[in-house]
């Protein structure tokens, strides 16, 4: 007999703070496949939204998720990631392949992305364990390193750190509150040879000054140690609480499955945001933007859960970017490489003539992608002196430089 579990499925529906049930979730996870029904009472609701936008809209027959471990990619999305996944095994006390997404579903907590919740029951409340405090930082930045060196957590200090730590991504982070707001703090990790918060400071606030837009980002000093924080962009503080902004990534945008690298395209994301979102011009000059930017500073962990959409009573937008940061090489090693997703008729390959091909796809003409590429490249040009402005050590420098080697050839190479 095939196995099944079941959660319920709760949202926060626009400008409230107590989210509602919506429907129940099955999943089958020795066939990979997962099943949505919507509740009657949720869909007579004025204000009621779709719990994923592009699969489950209500009034439709919801489709059977079979990508991504039979997950909804909105699911997907609200689920933790590796960092996360890494906590609550230690959390159950065990290895994070022994657990199913179902585990990982229910065990998220406050700090998860998005307007989604999952629960067992229709009775259990609101998630209790809200973010910790600002203050808690060296605390939790003690248990990160801990848990990443296999060495036992003390109990108070792991929970600090599970409370904030349901939100994706590989490196170790924990959502923090501020001021009346959540940051997502970002740390170093186990075996870095360079210091990558304040390295990934530094490109970020680069790509605003190319005309990128990003959240808010500050770096901060714990101990001898560098921490990022990131705003997020999927909170906001009322007096009620936080309101939540759903989130999608372009994985779930686009119906990819993340074992299925080949479909991954920049022009297909475009093609799809012109299509379902009816994007406007400068959202697709964005992505374009993005793209070029990716291949200037050698970032090519640009796959699709690293680019998002927000999602609400107005419908879907593009994100903030974030996640942008070199990928180190070493130099001599040679200037070509590829990125995570197409960018032109020559697949991944990472230039900037390559990027240019198919600017129509994005409704740029060819003289207009130019002349975007020549912006960004001269900004990018200046890395190095703007790096030295944002703190980032010489050793450093040194460590990224052939990360940005291709910066001063562009503007030729793309008009030849």
């Amino acid at each position: 007999m095939t196995r099944e579990q079941k959660a319920y499925v709760f949202i926060y529906l626009p400008g409230e703070t107590v989210a509602v049930p919506a429907g129940i979730f099955t999943h089958y996870p020795d066939d990979g496949i997962g099943r949505f029904a919507y509740g009657h009472r949720y869909l007579e609701r004025f204000n009621a939204l779709p719990v994923d936008p592009v699969t489950l809209q209500p009034g439709t027959v919801p489709r059977d998720a079979v990508a991504n471990g039979g997950l909804y990619g909105a699911f997907r999305d609200a689920s933790p990631d590796y960092w996360g996944r890494l906590v609550i095994a230690a959390e159950l006390k065990s290895p994070a392949e022994s657990l199913g997404e179902m585990d990982f579903l229910l065990h998220g907590n406050a700090s998860r992305v998005g307007c989604l919740d999952f629960r067992v029951s229709l009775e259990q409340g609101e998630p209790e364990t809200g973010p910790p405090s600002f203050q808690s930082l060296e605390d939790i930045l003690e248990a990160a390193t801990q848990l990443q060196n296999g060495e036992p957590v003390r109990h108070d200090l792991f929970q600090l750190l599970e409370q904030g730590t349901s939100i994706g991504g590989a490196r170790p982070k924990c959502t923090v509150e501020l001021d009346d707001t959540l940051w997502i703090a970002k740390f170093p990790a186990r075996g870095d040879s360079v210091n990558f918060p304040r390295i990934e400071y530094a490109t970020m606030l680069l790509a605003q000054a190319c005309g990128i837009t990003i959240p808010e980002v500050n770096i901060i000093s714990v101990g001898d140690k560098d921490v990022l924080l990131v705003k997020r962009f999927d909170r906001r503080k009322t007096v009620l609480g936080y309101q939540r902004f759903g989130f999608i990534s372009a994985l779930s945008l686009m119906e990819w499955d993340e074992r299925d690298r080949t479909q991954w395209s920049y022009t297909a994301l475009a093609d799809r945001m012109r299509a379902v979102l009816l994007a406007q011009p400068l959202e697709l000059e964005e992505l374009f933007r993005r793209m070029v930017f990716n291949v200037l500073c050698r970032n090519t962990d640009d796959h699709p859960r690293n680019h998002g959409f927000l999602w609400g009573e107005k419908g879907l937008a593009l994100s903030p970017a974030y996640d942008i940061v070199p990928t180190l090489t070493g130099s001599g090693v040679g200037t070509e490489f590829s990125l995570s997703m197409s960018l032109g008729n020559r697949g991944r390959e990472a230039t900037v003539v390559n990027a240019v091909s198919l600017s129509a796809r994005f409704g740029l003409s060819r003289d207009k992608a130019h002349v975007i590429v020549e912006e960004l490249t001269l900004c990018v040009k200046n890395w190095e002196e703007y790096f030295a402005s944002q703190g980032v050590s010489s050793v450093d420098i040194e460590a990224v430089r052939a990360c940005f080697s291709g910066a001063d050839a562009v503007i030729s190479v793309a008009r030849s």
